[in-house]
């Protein structure tokens, strides 16, 4: 597949993914508050979770919806978000490393990784993916650093790659430390650290959005500076 429309379908499925996470986002919100709707109207309803124990009215429920919006519903539709543009940005790269290996020419291979591969794309593949997930450990700078090393796009901007990193530090902190900010958070939020050590690590509405804004925009500017530098035959 030319490399204008592999980079072009990694786009597209990309822009699929977010769009449809962000749909479940407000498709939920509708739900719930739809459901408000039916109780203000005299619905009743008990429901018995059988794993828990726990026993609810209507009441209940809909008293609940701010904190199940707040502390999961926001939380996890802003990891996938950031899981979404992840495996865009190394799907990308790894395209990209494939129209120009030169970044990893010195790259020492593995002998039975050679007699295992069918040909010289085979080999080249396995070891930019190799070499990419060792990438992926390193901070958000970092990746665009590797990615300009390769190809330079002259996107995203300095700004917005400040920004991408203090979203995938909370991201990290919410999944691995319980939402509280450590020294990790700062260090790797940089500049635009929201919090300092020991906060409570927050995702508004309005923060979640905007994050999605700019993951799409990158996505975007991305593949259309990749497509305008690689695509012509």
């Amino acid at each position: 597949m030319p490399i204008a429309d592999d980079l072009q379908a990694i786009a597209e499925r990309t822009n699929r993914e977010l769009d449809a996470v962000h749909d479940f986002f407000e498709h939920s919100k509708i739900v719930w508050q739809s459901f408000q709707s039916l109780v203000n109207s005299g619905h009743a309803v008990t429901s018995v979770n059988a794993a828990t124990g726990t026993t609810i009215d209507q009441i209940g429920l809909v008293a609940l919806t701010p904190q199940y919006t707040r502390e999961y519903l926001v939380t996890f539709t802003f990891h996938q978000f950031v899981a979404s543009f992840e495996a865009f940005f190394f799907g990308f790269f790894h395209r990209v490393l494939l129209h120009n290996p030169w970044p990893f020419a010195r790259t020492q291979l593995d002998f039975e990784a050679v007699l295992r591969s069918k040909d010289r794309d085979d080999i080249i593949g396995a070891v930019l993916l190799k070499q990419l997930n060792g990438v992926k450990y390193e901070k958000v700078r970092d990746w665009f650093d590797a990615l300009d090393a390769a190809v330079k796009l002259g996107c995203p901007t300095a700004e917005e790659i400040d920004t991408l990193a203090e979203v995938k530090a909370t991201r990290d902190i919410v999944e691995h430390n319980a939402g509280i900010a450590n020294d990790v958070y700062v260090r790797k939020a940089g500049k635009k650290a929201r919090h300092v050590v020991g906060d409570h690590v927050e995702i508004d509405e309005n923060y979640h959005l905007e994050s999605w804004r700019l993951m799409k925009k990158m996505v975007a500017d991305l593949t259309a500076a990749a497509i305008a530098r690689l695509g012509k035959p």
